[in-house]
């Protein structure tokens, strides 16, 4: 029979594990994406246009309604 005391270690255990994991997928997944990053543009691909700043405004003005 386990202990109030031995279970809150138990999880608590097994969250830093799940933390651990998780930062080391993230980190494997970053290390990935900036491999396959390079790859693309030592291909010689064209800049991804999504890459670019786009800026945009949309206004309204009352000419602009539609009369019902």
């Amino acid at each position: 029979m386990k202990t109030l005391a031995r279970e809150r270690s138990e999880s608590g255990a097994a969250s830093d594990e799940v933390q651990k994991l998780r930062e080391v997928l993230d980190h494997s997944y970053a290390l990935m994406r900036e491999r396959a990053s390079r790859e693309w543009h030592r291909r010689g691909a064209d800049p991804d246009p999504s890459d670019a700043c786009v800026h945009v405004h949309i206004g309204h003005s009352k000419q602009d309604t539609i009369a019902a």
